[in-house]
């Protein structure tokens, strides 16, 4: 994996960066982690355990600043709009222009060699928004773009873990040494609020792949109910989202 010196890895939650791209990050020599939403969505009942969202949320990124405090030369910002306020945890493709503002802000800022995000596979709303910000922050910047898989539900029913929904021939596979294993183990252990939901991640291979600009029109995922455990969000309006800042684009282009 050559010119991966300089990462942005770009993640809707903390802990989706150390599961999907530690090794990466433990090799680069400077790298920037970006943050999307908030981690505490609503409706959950993280109020009640934590007493209120915004303690579960502050929570979870004093947990990553533990984390990716074990890489040495990395950092890691929040998305925030121009009022200074955070994303909400999957409703981040409700605002998907402010959002794509903020992340072009801070990629231009970092001068990143390579784009690094979550893959459009129909397993959480947020995934998928970061997925389709990612490409036309790629595109709009000249930026290698690499994807990422982390979870999704199979036809059959069965939850598939990092791996990619259609296999290609282009796909990168780190495998992580023991030393980078351990470090990447104590990332992990950070996240104590997540205890037990980490467990079904490998630590030991990451997969990565250049990402397809032909993903968002993958439109078969258009029933696909995003984290149906508990929520059924429907892809229809995500999808409708991802139209409407496209066609904005597009506008302004030719503008």
């Amino acid at each position: 994996m050559e010119n991966l010196d300089r990462p942005l890895i770009f993640v809707a939650h903390p802990d989706d960066e150390t599961i999907a791209c530690s090794g990466l990050l433990q090799r680069a020599a400077a790298s920037l982690v970006v943050f999307a939403v908030d981690g505490a969505p609503p409706r959950y009942g993280f109020e009640r355990k934590f007493t209120s969202l915004q303690k579960y949320s502050e929570r979870r990124f004093l947990e990553a600043s533990r984390s990716l405090a074990l890489v040495p030369g990395c950092a890691f910002r929040r998305l925030r709009r121009p009022d200074g306020s955070h994303f909400v945890d999957q409703h981040l493709f409700q605002d998907l222009p402010e959002a794509f503002a903020a992340l072009l802000e801070l990629a231009a800022a970092f001068s990143p060699d390579v784009l690094v995000s979550h893959a459009y596979e129909g397993g959480h709303i947020d995934h998928d928004a970061c997925s389709f910000l990612a490409m036309q922050s790629a595109r709009t910047l000249g930026l290698k773009h690499l994807e990422f898989p982390l979870y999704w539900k199979s036809e059959s029913g069965r939850d598939v873990f990092q791996e990619f929904r259609g296999g290609r021939e282009d796909e990168l596979v780190l495998k992580l040494s023991r030393h980078e294993i351990a470090v990447k183990e104590r990332m992990l252990a950070e996240y104590r609020s997540q205890e037990g939901l980490l467990q079904v991640f490998r630590s030991s291979t990451e997969r990565f792949r250049p990402a397809s600009a032909e993903n968002f029109a993958f439109r078969k995922l258009s029933d696909y109910a995003f984290e149906n455990r508990r929520r059924r969000l429907r892809a229809e309006s995500f999808l409708r989202k991802v139209a409407d800042l496209e066609d904005s684009l597009k506008v302004h282009t030719i503008l």
